[in-house]
């Protein structure tokens, strides 16, 4: 089973319950997350509280990035990293994670699915959402996703 790894930087918002990026699977192909980690690249007026939600609906995304693989012999991934929407996804009423980070630089969260990977179904996403408005200043913000495709 191949190994991907993604990662992306995004400016915070001054919406609550925004939704910043979106793990979303291919029809057919399954994610099996492995390792998510988020924290604070540039500090925000107020820190975030990060909700990662499975969606009942992925939305329609404008933009995404490409994971790489960390085995050169294998298939380019077919799972993208959402980074926006002209239709956000509809979150589901309960998050599987919730954790406030300060914000300081260099803060942040680690979740980690060694021994049995979250796994996220095709055609299906899996949401970080920034629970916290950002303030004044926005702030800027890092993911990396790490998962068997």
């Amino acid at each position: 089973m191949p190994r991907y790894t993604v990662a992306a930087t995004k400016a915070g918002v001054n919406t609550a319950n925004t939704i910043m990026w979106q793990m979303r699977a291919a029809a057919g192909s399954y994610i099996r997350l492995v390792e998510l980690a988020v924290s604070v690249a540039t500090a925000p007026t107020t820190g975030p509280s990060w909700r990662l939600n499975r969606p009942t609906a992925i939305g329609t995304s404008t933009a995404t990035v490409t994971p790489q693989t960390e085995d050169v012999d294998v298939a380019a991934a077919v799972t993208r990293l959402d980074t926006t929407w002209s239709a956000a996804p509809t979150l589901a009423a309960t998050d599987a994670r919730i954790y406030a980070t300060p914000n300081a630089i260099g803060s942040g969260i680690v979740w980690t699915w060694y021994d049995r990977p979250y796994r996220v179904p095709g055609s299906g996403g899996l949401c970080l959402v920034n629970g916290n408005a950002a303030g004044a200043t926005l702030g800027l913000f890092a993911i990396y996703c790490i998962f068997d495709e």
